[in-house]
């Protein structure tokens, strides 16, 4: 039995050389068999694997995406009841997962304390406990950088 890509699909459609399609049940899936000029072909992933459907909706809203409004449904090797047993686990992306929340709360705890410095400091400056700099404070706050600055690069 051949193979199919999407975009193999898409193209063999366009040149007029799929005469039908049809869902299979194939466990608690569906997968898109593709009846051709010549022979009978099953959509793919990339990885070359049967592109299975758990929801033939989802099947459908491909095949009318690629100009597909009709197809038949074979529910023969549809057993529903199997679905707890075909859920594979992806610790690559459960891995993935738990680090893009480990950043994502980092960055928000960063963003409550940097939230809560600025707060202090514009308090500050409503009580008067800070002091804002006048321009010529800051002009020589400037200089004492810039030369201290200058002082380590040559050391």
């Amino acid at each position: 039995m051949q193979t199919l890509n999407l975009e193999q699909l898409k193209a063999t459609t366009l040149a007029g050389g799929v005469t039908g399609i049809t869902l299979r049940g194939d466990g608690a899936a569906f997968v898109v068999s593709v009846q051709t000029l010549h022979d009978e072909a099953i959509l793919v992933t990339s990885r070359k694997q049967a592109r299975r459907f758990a929801d033939p909706r989802k099947a459908l809203s491909v095949l009318r995406s690629i100009g597909w409004n009709e197809c038949r449904m074979d529910t023969t090797g549809w057993r529903p009841e199997d679905s707890a047993l075909e859920k594979t686990t992806r610790p690559d992306r459960s891995a993935a997962l738990k680090a893009t929340h480990e950043a994502a709360q980092i960055q928000a705890d960063y963003d409550r304390w940097f939230d809560a410095k600025v707060q202090a400091s514009i308090d500050g400056v409503k009580d008067g406990t800070n002091k804002p700099y006048t321009p010529q404070e800051w002009a020589v706050r400037r200089a004492e950088i810039i030369a201290r600055f200058s002082r380590e690069k040559t050391v």
